[in-house]
Formats: C-alpha cells, sequence, structure tokens
C-alpha cells in the first residue's frame, strides 16, 4: 500500500508528541505508591497511554510498571516491545537534556532516540494503519516497559505475574536499522572493598554508558607532578584540575557511548587511572589504582581479566567499566559485560567470581542475560528486511548482530529492528541525544511497512 500523503500529514503532531515526551525526566527513581520505579518512569508511561487512547486504541497500565496499547482482531498478535525510561542526563549537553526543543530540523532532549521517539513512531504507524482502515489479520500490540535502563523488573513482572498472551512475531525498536539478528549476552556486576581512609573519587553514572567525566580529589601539594604528569601525557588535552585550599581536584574528560558500541567512546574512569598511575600517590588509592591498571587498564575486551573470547556472529566480548565512586565508607566499581552468543554466560561469570575471589574485592552480580539469536532465514527476519529495503533503497545492509541488549530476548520470535539508520549518528546514551525530522520520517515510513507486512 501507498502511506506517503498519511506520513506527511502526522509528521508534526508526531514531532510534537516525541518533544512532549522527552520533557518528562523518567530516569529511574526511589519507589513511591504505586509507582515502583519512582515518579519519572510512572509519569511517562502514563503519558505514552494517553496518546494511544486519544487515538482510539484499547490500553492497559499494569500497575505503573508496564504498559499495552492494542488494536485490531485476530487470533494471532504481532508485539511491538519498548521502553520509556531513560539513563540519566549525564554532563556536556549545549540543549536542555528535558527540553524537547525542536530547532533546526531536530528533535533534542534525553529519549529522543532512546527509546521513546521509536516507540511514538510505531505508535503513529497503527494510527495510520487505523485511520485508513486497513484490514489486518493479526493485532498488533505495543507493549511498553519502564524499567528496561537498569534491571528489567517491568518485563520480568509483565511475563510472570501478568502472564500474558504472547506474540506470534515480535521486534523492538530499540537499536539499529536494518535487523538485529543476535543480541551478545549481558553481565552486569559489581565490585566491592572496604576504606579505611577518606577517598573521593568517582565517575560513571551507569552500567550501559561509557563514562564521560572522572574526579579524584588529590592535595594541592602534588600539583606539580599533576601538571607535568598531565603534559607527559598522550592525551594532555583529556585532563584539567584546579586548586582550592589544600585540595587539587582533577576532572578527566572522556567521551561517552552505549556500553554496546565501546570503540566509539573513551572511559574517562580508565584514563583518569591510567594519569595517575604516574603520580607518586599513597595508601589505598595507590592500591586502587594499582588494581585497576593490573585488571582493566585502558583496554576493552577483558585481556587483562583473561576472559577475552570472540565468535563470527558477534565478535569480541566486551568489557565496560560503566561507573565508579566512594561512598559510606566503600569503593565500587560497577561493570558491564557483552558475551558473544558461542559463549555460555555462567561460564563468563564463574570466571569472573573466580579472578576475584582472593582480593580485597567483593563480587555481587546486578544482571545477567541470556543472549538473542534467531536465523537470518527466518520469516521474521526476511519481512523486516524486505520492509527496510523497499522504503531505504539499502539493498547492501545485511541482518546484523549487536552487543545491545533489549527486550527482544525476554520472549521467542522476536528481534530489534530501528529505529538508527545507519547514516545516522548514534547519540543513544551520551550528551545532545537528538533526532533529525528527515530521519524520523523514514523511520515511520520502514515501521508503517513492518507492521503492515508481518501483520496483513
Amino acid at each position: 500500500m501507498e502511506f506517503k500523503e498519511e506520513i506527511r500529514k502526522n509528521m508534526p503532531i508526531l514531532a510534537e508528541d516525541i518533544s512532549a515526551l522527552c520533557k518528562i525526566n523518567s530516569v529511574e527513581g526511589e519507589p513511591q505508591p504505586g509507582m515502583p520505579f519512582g515518579e519519572g518512569p510512572a509519569k511517562a508511561l502514563n503519558a505514552m497511554l494517553e496518546i494511544g487512547e486519544k487515538m482510539g486504541f484499547k490500553t492497559t497500565n499494569y500497575g505503573n510498571i508496564v504498559g499495552e496499547i492494542e488494536y485490531g482482531d485476530g487470533e494471532e498478535m504481532l508485539g511491538i516491545l519498548g521502553h520509556v525510561d531513560v539513563v540519566p542526563a549525564g554532563e556536556g549537553w549545549d540543549k536542555d537534556p528535558w527540553g524537547g526543543e525542536i530547532s533546526d530540523g531536530t528533535i533534542w532532549g534525553r529519549g529522543t532516540l532512546d527509546d521513546k521517539g521509536p516507540m511514538l513512531t510505531c505508535l503513529y504507524a497503527l494510527k495510520i494503519l487505523k485511520d485508513l482502515d486497513v484490514k489486518l489479520d493479526k493485532r498488533v500490540r505495543l507493549i511498553i516497559g519502564t524499567n528496561e535502563e537498569t534491571d528489567w523488573k517491568c518485563m520480568d513482572y509483565y511475563l510472570n505475574e501478568v502472564k500474558p498472551e504472547l506474540p506470534t512475531y515480535a521486534f523492538s525498536p530499540d537499536s539499529h536499522f536494518p535487523v538485529t539478528y543476535a543480541e551478545m549476552g549481558m553481565l552486569q556486576f559489581r565490585l566491592t572493598r572496604k576504606l579505611s581512609e577518606k577517598i573521593r573519587i568517582s565517575g560513571g553514572n551507569a552500567f550501559n554508558s561509557v563514562p564521560s567525566k572522572a574526579t579524584v580529589v588529590l592535595p594541592a601539594a602534588m600539583e606539580a607532578e599533576v601538571e607535568k604528569a598531565i603534559s607527559a601525557s598522550s592525551s594532555c588535552h583529556d585532563y584539567e584540575y584546579s586548586v582550592e585550599g589544600d585540595e587539587l581536584t582533577l576532572t578527566t574528560n572522556g567521551v561517552g557511548a552505549h556500553a554496546a558500541y565501546l570503540g566509539e567512546g573513551k572511559n574517562a574512569i580508565s584514563y583518569m587511572m591510567e594519569l595517575l598511575g604516574t603520580l607518586p600517590i599513597e595508601g589505598e588509592l595507590k592500591e586502587i589504582v594499582d588494581f585497576y591498571n593490573e585488571r582493566f587498564g585502558t583496554l576493552l575486551y577483558g585481556e587483562k581479566l583473561g576472559i577475552a573470547c570472540s565468535d563470527e556472529d558477534c565478535g569480541p566480548l566486551t568489557l565496560n567499566i560503566g561507573k565508579l565512586y566512594t561512598e559510606e565508607g566503600k569503593l565500587v566499581i560497577e561493570l558491564d559485560s557483552r558475551i558473544p552468543v558461542s559463549y555460555p554466560v555462567a561460564d563468563i561469570e564463574k570466571k569472573v567470581i573466580n579472578i576475584f575471589a582472593d582480593t580485597e574485592y567483593e563480587y555481587s552480580v546486578a544482571s545477567v542475560a541470556d543472549p538473542l539469536y534467531v536465523p537470518k532465514d527466518s520469516k521474521l527476519v526476511e519481512t523486516l528486511m524486505e520492509s527496510y529495503r523497499k522504503i531505504t533503497g539499502d539493498v547492501d545492509s545485511v541482518p546484523r548482530s549487536s552487543g545491545g541488549a533489549t527486550y527482544s530476548r525476554t520472549i521467542d520470535n522476536c528481534v530489534a529492528f530501528g529505529c538508527l539508520l545507519p547514516e545516522q549518528i548514534d547519540t543513544m546514551h551520551q550528551a545532545n541525544e537528538c533526532l533529525e525530522l528527515k530521519h524520523l520520517e523514514i523511520w515511520l515510513a520502514i515501521c508503517l511497512e513492518a507492521i503492515y507486512q508481518l501483520a496483513k
């Protein structure tokens, strides 16, 4: 079918709804009555459901944990899985991360790419099908989570407490175009050690984000050594310091990125530790720095831990140090590893536990996810690829694997599909996350074609 005119008509209101939803700070917060993940995620979920209800769709809110928006009839169902929670804004924004500003043909704000923009795009694709009274043989259900960026308790609740009817086919618009047929296994864990000395060191804001900034407080008497070390560094422009009284605050500026794409970032914590390793520091801070540089350094693939591995589908295992901080007499390091589909996550975790068993660092798991693999010649993958190629004319791109972790791995016959286009700059989990309207229009066309082909 031809949808160009309806897409053109709906673009302005779709952009406004994305802007409005991105004005809601939906970072997970402290639980409140009736809001298990805090006020922000609950507010964003209700706003999304309200948009769907105004369009005439059936909506359901399961305790501000997960929501559904459903359209159509039929025994079988197409599922679309995504989320409205977001990672913290972080540093370095040129725009208000919660402003939802639309300027210069671009929507600015946390969530425009991950994942409010894509989910609203799919909702508007349903709206167009409904407005045109297109006959579908399957129902279509948007499944909207509120806890994806942390530990997926929303999907655990949905699958194990709600126990819904599961889709025949499904996709999650929470990655890249074209189709992601394989997602690496995931292991997120903490290392904690007790401290007897006062140490102030911190960096990062989430397991799954490459830290863009890290700071440490040193004695002001070390100013000459710090200045010398910075001058000698090959990345001296990444460091700055200030002195106030008897304290020197050293700041490292890195490049933020999603943990699934480590090569696109530069870990501020790792480069701070590298510099600290050249300074005459003492005591527990020296122990921490030596430990870090010995076990992790600035490498990305777990080489120093002895867990490096690779396969043909996914490439190498990755290891991101997402957050490091001191609080209440302890140091905490939060790490995120993406594991190739050929290697059981449990085997990698066992190795990690053994590595730290005889150290001062206590291991605790934060999140584990098994890998996803759907054959490239399956009906689901082939239909989505055909839809993408029809709209974009891109016949060279092929199904891809990813270190990303999407809801696709929670149910059978589900893959990640969109919404980032190959030519788009990826600002997910970074400063200045944004969505160009010219790309949004292509998103809408692809998602509309894919839903139509899978549900007709």
